[in-house]
């Protein structure tokens, strides 16, 4: 399954909303502040190794799950490699790489500044965060702090939701409603109409693993290396095809 945009970065904590005794509206700067903190700590480990549930349902049977993913994520500061089914995701601030081995294919693509493509733990669009009409709010429990995150009507995305872990400090799961138009891959698509409904996305993250020993530090190249201008798979993948999607690679 080629998994890729807009559901590797939404959420949702729970099948119904869980209403939070303590909340509160709060402006955009709060909310940025809070992501880029977890931007940091993410990034502030040797090694994080995680794992990753995807639920999928539609919102009018939000208890019926459709379709469901598990996969693994491990991170060393800039870099990471993230598997999902038979796909894999290698990246760092320079450079991505999808592996879909069902095809014997890779795609490697140069990084947009800031962005670090295929990572589940991708925070909203700058650009997404300039709207003015986006709604923030905050709620905290004694274990748990949720952002939330209201779109205004006409967008893909209606809410998204991140319930962090307040001990530490770790996301335990982000949500999202979306349109079910976003939802690239054919075979969730299909499990909702082609009409303007909307699918809702639970991402559960565990598991977690810091500064484990042995555990390997994610390496772009130890998939590929590139000879002249030129970039040739490495083994075991000797006889897989690389496609550029970048035209300064």
């Amino acid at each position: 399954m080629r998994t890729t945009g807009i559901y590797l970065s939404i959420f949702f904590a729970s099948w119904g909303l869980l209403p939070v005794a303590q909340g509160q509206d709060v402006n955009k700067g709060k909310v940025i502040q809070i992501f880029q903190s977890l931007a940091r700590l993410y990034r502030s480990y040797a090694t994080l190794h995680f794992s990753v549930l995807y639920r999928f349902a539609s919102e009018e049977n939000p208890g019926v799950t459709m379709d469901s993913l598990k996969g693994e994520f491990t991170m060393s500061g800039d870099k990471y490699r993230y598997v999902l089914d038979s796909t894999e995701f290698i990246g760092d601030h320079e450079l991505s790489l999808a592996l879909y081995r069902q095809d014997a294919l890779m795609m490697l693509k140069r990084q947009v500044k800031g962005v670090q493509g295929n990572n589940p733990l991708v925070m909203p669009d700058s650009l997404m965060l300039k709207n003015e009409s986006i709604r923030y709010r905050l709620e905290e429990t004694n274990d748990r702090q949720t952002i939330i995150l209201t779109y205004p009507p006409g967008l893909p995305t209606k809410r998204m939701e991140y319930i962090i872990d307040r001990k530490s400090g770790l996301i335990l799961k982000m949500i999202s409603i979306v349109s079910a138009k976003e939802l690239y891959d054919p075979s969730v698509r299909s499990l909702v109409t082609d009409g303007p409904t909307y699918a809702i996305v639970e991402t559960i993250l565990g598991d977690y693993r810091v500064n484990e020993p042995g555990l390997p530090e994610p390496d772009i190249y130890t998939y590929i290396k590139k000879e002249g201008k030129t970039y040739k798979p490495l083994h075991p993948y000797e006889d897989f095809k690389i496609a550029l999607n970048s035209s300064d690679l």
